[in-house]
């Protein structure tokens, strides 16, 4: 079992993903879409959350590379796409002062459509969304073969399993850390968010200047 886990990976891939995920960040979305609900119906939604967000990542671990190159898409343009929206999403926790509009438009959504909300939006894009799929893919690519399944693999079980209990608990925990420490902490997993958004972009672009243009990175390309 050991040459198919790679601690180093999985504790980077656990981080970013759980700082993309950002339980803390959702759950008063999450209790604000659920007000209404009983005890069992919000456990209920929590499972469904979670369960949802697990397929997905797990997908893109299996075979977000072959989605891909369906399409015709290279990894190093998709590192440095993914980075970019990682990015975004850092700097948009790391500046918000309150709620974004689209995230209140989502709870006032999800109170029209009753409880038909579990799976859209609080699971797709709420908590998992473009960033969550592009460094997936972008980790499952630089895993050896059989690594990903067990490394990455591992990692979303794990990190769809805190988000699961992150809305399980919601009520108690924002009761428990207040405001003004939720904000903290998602600030902080918003510069661990732009930091790993800037290391992709900067592994793509030299990705992708290897791949188009053999040898110039390291000088050979001039002496050619």
């Amino acid at each position: 079992m050991a040459e198919f886990f790679d601690q180093a990976v999985f504790l980077k891939f656990l981080a970013a993903v759980l700082a993309i995920f950002n339980p803390l960040y959702n759950m008063p979305i999450f209790l604000s879409m659920t007000r209404g609900c009983s005890a069992p119906e919000r456990r209920r939604v929590a499972l469904i959350v979670m369960t949802s967000v697990t397929v997905i990542a797990l997908t893109a671990v299996l075979i977000g590379e072959e989605i891909l190159a369906v399409f015709g898409i290279d990894v190093p343009s998709f590192r440095i796409a993914g980075g970019i929206i990682i990015f975004g999403i850092g700097m948009s926790m790391l500046n918000a002062e309150d709620r974004p509009p689209g995230d209140q438009a989502a709870v006032a959504d999800g109170h029209e459509r009753k409880f038909n909300f579990a799976v859209v939006p609080l699971a797709i894009p709420l908590t998992i969304g473009p960033g969550t799929i592009a460094i997936t893919i972008v980790f499952s690519h630089q895993a050896t073969p059989g690594t990903e399944i067990v490394t990455l693999g591992s990692a979303v079980v794990i990190a769809c399993s805190i988000v699961g209990l992150g809305l399980l608990f919601a009520d108690q925990i924002s009761r428990f850390l207040g405001d003004t420490m939720i904000n903290v902490l998602t600030r902080i997993m918003a510069i661990l968010l732009v930091a790993v958004a800037v290391e992709m972009v900067l592994t793509g672009v030299f990705n992708a200047i290897d791949t188009h243009y053999p040898g110039l990175t390291t000088g050979q390309g001039a002496q050619g």
